[in-house]
């Protein structure tokens, strides 16, 4: 449930960034809401006694690969494809993560998915091409298509190094740090961008990004991973199936764009394949556990967004 809810989140923030990007450039708009995001996840770590931490050894170059894929690569890709085409096309694209993840955790990491497995992921991916196929005239340009791969490429790295953090350092300071770095990496793209680009700011603005910050940053980190520890990063990617559907409700509802019958079959098709695709939980082992701070169960924690 805590992962099905940073997906709705996520969801809606397609829509709310491609609506932002109107008056705002996609680097800019990304730096902004990284830089919000990670010094509100700061706020909330210090406030539950989690100090950033004080990283030891290789986990430095360890928490930089992080930033560079959850943050730098996967937001620049995310923002800039949103930029030259259409939201379902750059959800559709991004919710090819489930399948990257469960490739590379079989193939290197040696974990046996049974045939239910596989077929609940081939079937979350027919539904996944039906709910954006539907609309097969709202692709809009390779470019934009070759730049939403790298959302989704970088969005597996992240997942696939992450619980290697996990088990040492408290996960909200963690997240904060990531963020906080990464947004580092942004801002200078950001600052250049904004000199060409300027941003117009107005209240419905200031609204999007706060929902972009607040709500997709910070929040989904206090869902998502707790959902990396305790499920491992197979069976959590798996939810990313449903970012497209759940993102083509949500243009409907705040712009008013409809779903036609075809996509609602599709994403009927891609809720089955996630509920048949889902691995058995592998949790990730923390030496945390049960060490002061948050209580089993409520370790509230948010890892950078896909969207």
């Amino acid at each position: 449930m805590l992962v099905l809810g940073a997906t709705v989140i996520w969801s809606v923030n397609v829509v709310v960034v491609k609506l932002a990007l109107h008056q705002s450039g996609p680097l800019t708009y990304s730096a902004l809401r990284y830089m919000v995001g990670g010094l509100a996840l700061w706020g909330l770590a210090r406030w539950r006694g989690q100090p950033l931490p004080r990283l030891r050894g290789r986990d430095r170059w360890l928490i930089v690969a992080l930033a560079v894929s959850g943050v730098l690569i996967n937001q620049s890709s995310f923002t800039g494809s949103l930029a030259l085409t259409n939201a379902d096309n750059v959800a559709m694209i991004s919710a090819a993560t489930p399948l990257l993840v469960a490739i590379w955790v079989a193939w290197r990491q040696r974990q046996r998915f049974g045939v239910k497995v596989w077929l609940g992921l081939a079937v979350g991916l027919a539904g996944l091409l039906l709910v954006v196929g539907a609309g097969a005239g709202a692709w809009s340009g390779w470019l934009g298509i070759a730049v939403a791969l790298g959302n989704p490429l970088s969005w597996a790295a992240y997942l696939l190094l992450l619980p290697r953090l996990l088990t040492r350092y408290r996960p909200l300071a963690l997240a904060a740090l990531i963020n906080l770095l990464g947004a580092a990496m942004l801002l200078p793209f950001g600052v250049a961008e904004a000199v060409v680009q300027h941003p117009v700011v107005t209240l419905p603005w200031l609204g999007l990004l706060a929902y972009s910050a607040v709500g997709a940053v910070a929040l989904t980190t206090w869902l998502y991973l707790p959902g990396v520890r305790r499920l491992g990063p197979a069976r959590t990617a798996v939810y990313g199936y449903l970012q497209p559907f759940l993102a083509l409700l949500a243009a409907l509802v705040l712009i008013g764009e409809p779903i036609l019958p075809w996509q609602l079959l599709g994403g009927v098709i891609m809720i089955i394949g996630v509920v048949l695709g889902r691995p058995r939980p592998l949790p990730v082992t923390s030496s945390l556990a049960g060490g002061g701070g948050d209580a089993p169960g409520a370790s509230a924690v948010a890892a950078p967004s896909a969207c």
